[in-house]
């Protein structure tokens, strides 16, 4: 009894799992392949990245900004996703690392009612979102956006 009480309850956590976007860490790097943007039957998923500023002195700072980054981040993905792609940027790269990159994020309306599902930290402060925004909000606000 016992048994099948487990794997029931293994089975409700696999199908209750399937329909978002899954992890983009492995082993506190970021994984080899994941998803950035998912449309299921309920939701809009979108993934964000943020990385830490090595100048900041405390753990603390690095995780609380590189987070901020990457909702930042999701919120354009999201964007994109609803109006398309045109993005103006400013940024220079010195030795393979962006400098001078500004982010300005607004998430009025409906972007502002997006939902934040998950946060995990990489090993060098950087940090993965996972964010959604409900499909009937979305088709209540005139998008209707195809899975």
């Amino acid at each position: 009894m016992r048994k099948v009480a487990f794997l029931l309850t293994a089975l409700l956590c696999v199908a209750a799992c399937s329909g978002h976007l899954k992890s983009a860490v492995k082993d506190g790097q970021i994984a080899p392949s994941f998803n950035d943007t998912l449309v299921t039957g309920d939701y809009l998923w979108v993934r964000g990245f943020g990385a830490a500023n090595p100048n900041h002195k405390t753990d603390s700072q690095r995780r609380i900004l590189s987070r901020e980054a990457a909702i930042a981040n999701a919120y354009q993905r999201a964007t994109e996703v609803l109006y398309g792609a045109n993005l103006e940027s400013n940024i220079e790269i010195v030795d393979a690392v962006s400098e001078n990159s500004t982010l300005h994020t607004s998430a009025n309306g409906l972007l502002g009612q997006m939902e934040l599902v998950s946060t995990e930290y990489l090993d060098d402060g950087g940090c993965s979102v996972i964010m959604r925004i409900s499909r009937k909000r979305l088709q209540e606000a005139g998008h209707d956006i195809k899975e």
